[in-house]
């Protein structure tokens, strides 16, 4: 009798500790799952406020606007960037102070924005990242010369 106690309480402590394990696990993903999203919504909108800034030309409002834009998604990404996306956001920001009201080498702008997001991709799926990386590709994007 005391022996069928001890075998049936120790396999409800040991369902317990499962199911608790579980929960827990769950938990974690869906917390990494949470953080993933925003920060991939932080990440697309700092290249979406590039672009912008790149697309203002020569129209001081349109530069204005897009200006910010960058600050106030440069406060966001201070908060959740990875190290290796905060250093290639420093980086472009050194390179768009260096080149203000200049012609720049665009090459360069694109290595660092190619930089950047390789480093928002490890950040977001590592996995994904390494095998994207290991094809060598290239990205591309819109960065019209200043004149």
């Amino acid at each position: 009798m005391l022996e069928d106690t001890v075998v049936i309480t120790g396999g409800l402590v040991l369902v317990i500790i499962i199911l608790a394990a579980v929960l827990w696990k769950l938990r974690s993903a869906e917390t990494k799952m949470h953080e993933s999203t925003h920060k991939l919504k932080v990440y697309t909108d700092l290249l979406n406020a590039i672009t912008e800034l790149n697309l203002a030309g020569g129209d001081p409002y349109k530069m204005d606007v897009a200006k910010k834009n960058l600050a106030l998604t440069l406060n966001r990404l201070n908060l959740v960037g990875s190290t290796g996306v905060l250093r290639s956001t420093n980086d472009l920001l050194d390179f768009l102070n260096e080149h203000k009201d200049k012609d720049y080498d665009t090459l360069r702008l694109h290595n660092i924005l190619n930089t950047l997001v390789i480093e928002a991709r490890r950040d977001l799926n590592p996995s994904h990242a390494k095998k994207v990386e290991e094809a060598q590709v290239r990205y591309r994007f819109f960065a019209p010369p200043k004149k």
